[in-house]
């Protein structure tokens, strides 16, 4: 670092000191006078107000390094853009190089000045959430437009400034994470600022300790205008408060309150403000409550917020129904935007709905200006358990990315009593429970059907396909003897040939086969029939009769064949082949009984029917049913999860079947 240059506050004489190459202004820390230095000329320019309370971890003298360059904090500004104050502190690098390290939000930013970049875009051509491209920068989004007015400043600057100068810019973000600042001051050409969001400790700040944020007695204490009651601040950067005692809503941007207007409705909070708990691994105070509401077709649908804050910067949790999500801001250009699906971090989202949210209810504190009334344009995206929110004004576009989390964990993390609310239908966020168990059981299901197909193919093979009776039975009745009467005696009527009277010409014909043997039981058995029949029916009553203890199992089948043609279109029916299959059928000596139904009408019949017996079989049946059995788990996942989404997208602007991609 260089050593500076030591002279004399020319208002107070008190000794004054320019510790930047690149520094212009300096303000006397006893006399609060600004002093302009132009070589070694130097001048007044005012008394400088006091600082506005905010929060800050940093002060003039601590030394950070960035991108592997130590630099020293000289001094800061006081910005503000009409909703909020925040601090950009002055860094020297101990040359004439230097940069900004702004804090905003609970967040810290490095920029550093790019000299010798032409063709920025004029400012007329931007607008919030617009992608541009920046010379030695690269891809980046439009997060905010607006401008900024000098508040305060304190230690060495690297600008004259003048308190109450404003000027217009607009902050950037880029896809790697970096951060750009487009500074359109009084010159002809913008100022392009670009760094990104660093942590404290990745710039060797981790040892500032902020401002007390969390303990029992509060960062300040007012008194309400509206009822004269005590306010009791728990952040010095807070701008809006609702009294708790009177409902009214104080503006606390210029340090004394100011009251904006009177709150009607009072709900209770679900986790009373100020209350410390620790939820995914982050340390964080309840600040301030919201009841926000967006009306669909004439009615309002309310859901709750409630702003947190911790060491990582502000927070929220978000609760509808008994649905909570924790949500924290994110950079607008890590968000790739393809029409209404959006994604980010490489998972996809889907636009859950969007409307115009209103503030219903404000109580607690907050770190922008905000009005009971006010509205914003909010779009939600899904991808369980995650959501992407981004909220749009004229001036800016802010993302969130929240995750779902139960009430149970939130109970638990800051240990309040009770139960949480009730869960209400399916959450915007809320993980698919079956969803999850399908991969899991798709892949047991898929063991469990591979090991039935195995084993089902085993068993096919053990045991080929074999013929063991072959039998030919008869269809049509043997000839029937005749009847022969006496000789014929001279004067009496001639022979006549008559069947016998009790054999009826369509006699039912039984046939027993020769005895079998089968062997390699139990086993399935089949009974397969054909006989080549034309416009006739043929019935055929099978049993398979065991020799020994005349046990049968009786099948029964239908041969037959017709057609015609009826409107003049040819039709036709009926098979000549049948079988059945007898299972469990054990080792033995069997005998097949085959009885035959005949109806000719019109038709042909053939002399015979061809039956056989075939072992070996395999049944198809059992390893269907094995096969429903084992898929019927994953199916009824599948379907209970279709329900699951059904549920949550009733509750979208694209119900279920009408999700735009």
């Amino acid at each position: 670092m260089t050593t500076g240059v030591s002279t004399t506050c020319p208002q107070c004489g008190a000794p004054l000191h320019f510790g930047g190459g690149a520094s212009l202004a300096a303000v006397c820390a006893y006399c609060r006078f600004a002093v302009l230095r132009t070589g070694a000329k130097l001048d007044l320019a005012g008394k400088v107000p006091d600082l506005v309370a905010t929060e800050t971890r940093l002060s003039i003298g601590a030394a950070g390094k960035f991108q592997g360059r130590t630099f020293l904090v000289l001094g800061r500004l006081q910005l503000s853009q009409g909703e909020a104050v925040w601090n950009e502190w002055y860094a020297s690098f101990g040359d004439a190089s230097w940069g900004w390290v702004a804090e905003a939000q609970g967040r810290l930013f490095v920029t550093l000045p790019l000299s010798g970049v032409s063709g920025l875009p004029h400012r007329s051509e931007l607008h919030v959430g617009r992608d541009i491209q920046l010379p030695e920068v690269g891809r980046a989004v439009v997060d905010e437009l607006n401008q900024a007015r000098l508040v305060s400043f304190e230690g060495e600057l690297p600008v004259k400034p003048e308190l109450g100068e404003t000027w217009p810019y607009a902050d950037c973000s880029t896809e790697s994470g970096g951060f750009a600042t487009l500074d359109y001051g009084s010159g002809d050409e913008p100022v392009l600022y670009a760094g990104r969001e660093v942590s404290y400790a990745e710039v060797g700040l981790a040892d500032c300790a902020p401002a007390p944020t969390t303990g029992n007695e509060p960062t300040r204490a007012l008194t309400c205008p509206g009822c004269g009651g005590p306010v009791a601040l728990r952040r010095p950067d807070a701008k809006a408060f609702a009294c708790p005692s009177c409902g009214s809503l104080l503006d606390v941007s210029q340090g004394a309150f100011q009251v904006l207007g009177v709150l009607e409705s009072r709900s209770k909070p679900p986790i009373p403000l100020g209350t410390q708990g620790t939820l995914r691994g982050e340390a964080l105070e309840v600040l301030g409550f919201l009841v926000r509401s967006i009306a669909v077709d004439g009615e309002e649908y309310p859901w709750q917020e409630l702003l947190l804050h911790g060491a990582a910067g502000y927070r929220w949790l978000s609760v509808y129904q008994g649905h909570w999500l924790f949500l924290h801001p994110i950079p607008g250009a890590k968000v790739v935007l393809e029409g209404k699906s959006p994604s980010y971090d490489g998972r996809s989202f889907k636009h859950f709905q969007g409307g115009q949210a209103r503030y219903q209810e404000i109580q607690g504190e907050f770190y922008w200006e905000i009005r009971a009334g006010d509205t914003v344009r909010t779009d939600d995206y899904v991808a369980p358990p995650f959501l992407l929110s981004a909220e749009n004004t004229e001036t800016e576009v802010s993302w969130s990315r929240g995750e779902s989390v139960t009430g149970a964990e939130i109970w638990k993390a800051f240990k309040l009593p009770g139960a949480p609310p009730p869960v209400v239908g399916v959450g915007a966020a809320e993980p698919n429970p079956f969803a999850a168990r399908l991969g899991p059981t798709w892949m047991v299901a898929g063991i469990a059907l591979a090991i039935v197909l195995l084993l089902s193919a085993i068993l096919a093979g053990r045991a080929p396909r074999q013929e063991v009776l072959a039998l030919d039975v008869p269809l049509k009745p043997k000839e029937v003897a005749l009847y022969e009467p006496p000789p014929i005696v001279a004067g009496r009527a001639p022979r006549q040939e008559v069947p016998a009277p009790d054999v009826p010409p369509n006699a039912e014909l039984v046939t027993l086969s020769e005895p079998f043997e089968l062997t390699g039981g139990p086993q399935a058995v089949e009974i397969d029939a054909e006989a080549a029949v034309v416009q006739a029916w043929v019935g055929l009553d099978v049993a398979l009769i065991e020799d020994e203890t005349g046990e049968s199992e009786a099948v029964a089948f239908e041969l037959s064949s017709f057609s015609g043609v009826e409107d003049g279109e040819g039709w036709s029916e009926g098979s000549g082949h049948g079988s059945a299959v007898i299972g469990s059928v054990k080792d033995g000596r069997y005998v097949l009984r085959v009885e035959p139904q005949i109806e000719r009408g019109q038709g042909r019949v053939p002399p015979t029917a061809h039956v056989r017996v075939l072992r070996g079989v395999f049944l198809a049946t059992p390893l269907v049913l094995a096969l429903l059995l084992v898929a019927a788990w994953p199916l009824l996942l599948v379907l209970r999860a279709a329900g699951f989404e059904r549920r949550r997208w009733a509750e979208s602007d694209h119900p279920w079947g009408a999700q735009r991609a």
